[in-house]
C-alpha cells in the first residue's frame, strides 16, 4: 500500500533518535519534499507528542508523552508557574514529576525520598543538589541562586533539568500548590478522553475468527472492537461470539453489531453507570463514528472511585439515588436491591415519590436493555403508592416486561420490602435500537 509524503515524514520523525534536532530544511532535504509539506508534517508531529519546539534550542525529537492525569504538571509548566529560568535539560521538560520533595532535612533522610519521577526543591545546599542529581532527580533551585559550575556540569552529564526561580522555597511551594488546586477546580468533570486508551487493538471486518484467537493470545484480552476500512466501528467481538465458530469464518458474521460506543467528551460518571447497569465490559470511543480509543469497565470504575474521593467533583441526582443499588440474581424478573437513604426522604421521613419513580424507571430501562439491547424514552409512568417507604429500609424493585413491540413497550414495576408490596408502577416507553 502506497503512503503519502505526509505519512512518510511522520514515520521518518518517529524513527529518529530521541534528542535529534528536526527542522523544515532538514526534512525537506532528507525526504526530497517541499518545505511547506515538511512544515505541516512537523506541526502534526508536535501535536502527536513526537517533537517539541524549545525557544533558543529548536525542535527536538522527544519521547512519547504519557497520558497525563488531571493534576500532572510538566517541568516546563512548573518553570512557568514559578517564573523560573531553565538552566539545562531542555529535552526533558515534558516529563511530569509525581512528587515534590523539599530538601529541608539531613542528607541521609533526603536520600530515602529521592526518586527519579520526583522534583527536588532546594536552596543553596550544594550537597543536596549533588545528591539529587546523582539520583537522576531534576532540581528546582529557589531564592534566585545560581548553581555552581560543578552542579551544572553534573546535570548536563546526566541530561537532567535545573530550574532556577527568583522566589524562596515557601513561595515556590505555595505557587505550585495553588496551580494544582486551580487545575482540579477548573476540571469540573473527568471525561472519557482523560482515561481512554488510544493505542487500540482492533480487528477489521474482513478478519477471521482465527485472527481473533491470534490477537487474543498476543494481547491477553478477549474483547475487541471491529472496524471497516475507514476505521468506523461496526461491532464488537468477544470470546462468547467466537465460541464454536470455524477459524476461517469471517469475523463480521459473528460480531455484536450493536456495540457500546461513547464520545471523548462523555463524563466518566455517566459512562460508569451505563456500563455497570447494562453489563458492558468495554466501550469503543468514537469521533464521528471512527475508532479513536477504548475504555474498559475496570478503567472506568477505578477513575470513578477516584473522582468520588475528590470534593470538587459534584454528583447528579440520579447517580446519588442509584449509588446504593445493585442486582438481585434470585428473582425471575430483573430486580435491583438497595437501601432508602436520608437523601431520598421527604418531610415525613419516607422515600419521596420523585426518587421512587427514578429507581423504578431505571429498573425498567435496565430490564429492556439487558434483554433486547434497546434504548427507550419514557412516555408515561403510572405510580400507585400503597404504603410509605421508610428511610433506612431495604427494598427490591422488580421489572416485568409485559409487552415489547418494535416501537413501544410496557413494563410492570413492583417495589417490595420484607413486609410485602409497597408501590406499584406501570411504565410505557417508545423504543429504538441502540446506536
Amino acid at each position: 500500500m502506497s503512503i503519502t509524503k505526509h505519512q512518510q515524514i511522520l514515520s521518518f520523525i518517529d524513527n529518529l533518535a530521541i534528542g535529534s534536532k528536526v527542522s523544515v530544511r532538514f526534512i525537506a532535504r532528507e525526504l526530497d519534499v517541499s518545505e511547506g509539506t515538511a512544515y505541516r508534517a512537523i506541526k502534526e508531529a508536535e501535536n502527536k507528542g513526537l517533537v517539541r519546539s524549545i525557544p533558543k534550542v529548536g525542535t527536538l525529537r522527544i519521547e512519547g508523552v504519557k497520558e497525563r492525569q488531571i493534576e500532572d504538571l510538566t517541568l516546563h509548566e512548573v518553570a512557568q508557574i514559578v517564573e523560573g529560568i531553565i538552566v539545562c535539560g531542555e529535552s526533558r521538560l515534558t516529563e511530569c514529576p509525581n512528587k515534590f520533595i523539599i530538601a529541608a532535612m539531613e542528607l541521609k533522610d533526603l536520600e530515602r525520598y529521592l526518586e527519579e519521577d520526583s522534583l527536588c526543591i532546594v536552596g543553596n545546599r550544594k550537597d543536596a543538589q549533588v545528591l539529587a542529581l546523582n539520583k537522576n532527580v531534576p532540581l528546582l533551585i529557589t531564592g534566585g541562586l545560581e548553581p555552581s559550575a560543578e552542579v551544572i556540569e553534573l546535570a548536563r552529564n546526566y541530561n537532567s533539568v535545573i530550574i532556577s526561580s527568583p522566589y524562596d522555597t515557601f513561595v515556590v511551594t505555595t505557587m505550585i500548590n495553588r496551580a494544582l488546586f486551580d487545575r482540579l477546580i477548573d476540571k469540573e468533570l473527568l471525561l472519557v478522553e482523560d482515561i481512554m486508551i488510544r493505542d487500540v487493538k482492533y480487528l477489521e471486518q474482513d478478519a477471521t475468527v482465527g485472527d481473533w484467537y491470534r490477537l487474543s493470545q498476543q494481547t491477553g484480552h478477549s474483547r475487541f472492537p471491529v472496524v471497516d476500512q475507514n476505521k468506523n466501528v461496526v461491532g464488537i467481538v468477544t470470546a462468547v461470539d467466537v465460541a464454536g465458530a470455524d477459524q476461517e469464518e469471517i469475523i463480521s458474521k459473528v460480531i455484536n453489531i450493536h456495540p457500546f460506543t461513547i464520545g471523548r467528551d462523555d463524563s466518566v460518571t455517566h459512562v460508569s453507570r451505563k456500563m455497570v447497569w447494562e453489563g458492558w465490559e468495554i466501550a469503543a470511543v468514537v469521533d464521528n463514528g471512527k475508532l479513536i480509543g477504548i475504555v474498559s469497565l475496570q478503567d472506568v470504575l477505578e477513575a470513578f472511585q477516584q473522582i468520588q474521593k475528590q470534593p470538587q467533583f459534584g454528583e447528579t441526582v440520579d447517580n446519588l439515588v442509584l449509588s446504593g443499588f445493585g442486582y438481585a440474581d434470585e428473582s425471575e424478573n430483573l430486580t435491583i436491591k438497595g437501601e432508602i437513604t436520608q437523601f431520598m426522604a421527604n418531610e415525613f421521613g419516607s422515600a419521596s415519590c420523585g426518587n421512587l419513580v427514578t429507581l423504578m424507571n431505571t429498573a425498567g430501562y435496565i430490564a429492556l436493555r439487558k434483554k433486547y439491547r434497546l434504548d427507550a424514552i419514557t412516555e408515561n409512568f403510572t405510580f400507585s403508592q400503597i404504603y410509605p417507604v421508610p428511610v433506612g429500609s431495604e427494598i427490591s424493585i422488580s421489572a416485568k416486561l409485559l409487552l415489547v413491540t418494535k416501537k413501544h413497550c410496557t413494563i410492570e414495576l413492583d417495589v417490595f420490602n420484607d413486609q410485602g408490596l409497597l408501590v406499584k408502577g406501570l411504565m410505557t416507553a417508545r423504543m429504538g435500537e441502540n446506536k
